[in-house]
């Protein structure tokens, strides 16, 4: 699979991950059709950050004074400071790129995240986005959040972890940062480290997340350094701010929601005979190319008996056909792989199906005017039940027909 493919995923596994968590906070706030005038500082900055609530532990102090946080002007939070900061516990930071040879790691929220002051939005004004990927998979990405007084500010800064044991606060020239550590609770990927601090009327957060493990401590102190220096220097690689007086035009419409039981019901059993990981990219041999490729809105899900389904929207009525043309072309050219079978069903969506490793798969595909949709199943034990490949097309072609919200 190309590097870069392995890149999309990966931020497509963050964001859904924070779309599918209970606490949603501010990736729905940035992610949804909010009146916004977007203006571009440098690299596209990914939409999604979290919101958290209350309560620390004694501040440890770091020393005042000595440019420690880059000053009154502050120094930017970029990968150069990311570099130097995570020193000895992550390395190789760059601004994201679409097509950067990193692979990229997905990290979805702790449970301690999932506080009902988590699930409030945050009355913000606006603010600005940056990520990063490093070396081993690691991802970082900061959110600066403006309030409309630094009151407001102060009371979310307040309201930052309070379900998570061990949160700290360290003092960095006068100025508090909340850290809090979870270890990774598997092998691959994980959240680890989240900082936040808040200066006058806008608070930034910085979240982490890679294969070393939560920072040390050394690491969390030269990170709160970078995160002051960084809010008081401003500069991100995207900027956002509210505009209620903004056109309509400008609102970015929105998938409808769908329902995982509908497809349940129609696959009828039918699903990996071992528990793995989720994921919401399918796992099909030979195929390396995604149906929301191009999309500018999409949704995805995936369980852990090699159950997923994803969709996209289109600006235009040509793109999701072509990328499930492309797809389908893949399957049929599929070398040194399983013989695919491949047909199309009464109501326009084709089936791939399959045998590999001692496992069975399908695949649906499936376009209607400005959408496409993949369903795919990996690793059953039997061969597709009876009636499934025509419940399960007529639950694809059902959702490429809901209306935008």
């Amino acid at each position: 699979m190309p590097d870069h493919d392995v890149l999309e995923r990966a931020f497509t596994t963050f964001t859904r991950d924070l779309a599918h968590a209970p606490s949603p906070g501010a990736a729905a706030a940035v992610a949804t059709a909010r009146r916004r005038r977007r203006t571009r500082v440098g690299a596209a900055a990914l939409a999604a950050a979290l919101l958290v609530g209350g309560g620390l532990a004694v501040p440890r102090l770091l020393p005042s004074g000595g440019g420690v946080a880059g000053g009154a002007d502050g120094a930017p939070l970029d990968a150069a400071a990311l570099d130097a900061a995570t020193e000895g516990w992550l390395t190789g930071w760059e601004a994201w790129e679409r097509f950067s040879p990193k692979g990229g790691g997905g990290f979805g929220l702790p449970t301690c995240f999932s506080t009902e002051d988590g699930r409030t939005k945050a009355p913000d004004t606006g603010g600005g986005l940056s990520r990063f990927l490093g070396d081993d998979f690691a991802i970082g990405q900061a959110l600066f959040t403006d309030y409309p007084d630094a009151a407001t500010a102060a009371d979310e800064q307040q309201a930052a972890y309070g379900a998570c044991t061990g949160a700290t606060t360290i003092e960095v020239d006068g100025t508090e940062v909340r850290h809090v550590a979870v270890p990774p609770t598997d092998a691959d990927t994980a959240m680890t480290d989240v900082w936040t601090t808040q200066i006058g009327a806008r608070r930034l957060t910085l979240q982490v997340g890679g294969r070393a493990g939560v920072a040390p401590s050394d690491v969390v102190e030269r990170v709160a350094e970078a995160v002051v220096a960084g809010l008081r220097s401003g500069e991100v690689q995207e900027t956002f701010e509210d505009d209620p007086d903004a056109p309509a035009a400008v609102q970015v419409p929105q998938l409808p929601e769908v329902m995982d039981s509908d497809l349940t019901d129609a696959l009828a059993g039918w699903r990996a005979a071992e528990g793995g990981r989720g994921s919401g990219v399918p796992n099909t041999p030979c195929l390396s190319l995604e149906v929301t490729e191009g999309a500018r809105s999409s949704s995805a899900s995936g369980s852990p008996r090699g159950i997923t389904w994803a969709l996209g929207g289109f600006l235009d009525e040509t793109t999701g056909r072509r990328n499930v043309d492309r797809m389908v072309e893949e399957l049929r050219s599929c070398s040194g792989g399983p013989e695919m079978a491949i047909r199309t069903l009464p109501n326009g969506v084709t089936l791939a199906t399959y045998e590999y490793g001692g496992g069975h798969g399908a695949l649906w595909l499936g376009a209607v005017g400005d959408r496409a949709g993949v369903v795919a199943v990996d690793g059953a034990s039997a061969s597709m039940p009876a009636g499934v490949d025509a419940a399960v097309a007529e639950v694809l072609d059902g959702w490429l027909r809901l209306p935008w919200r």
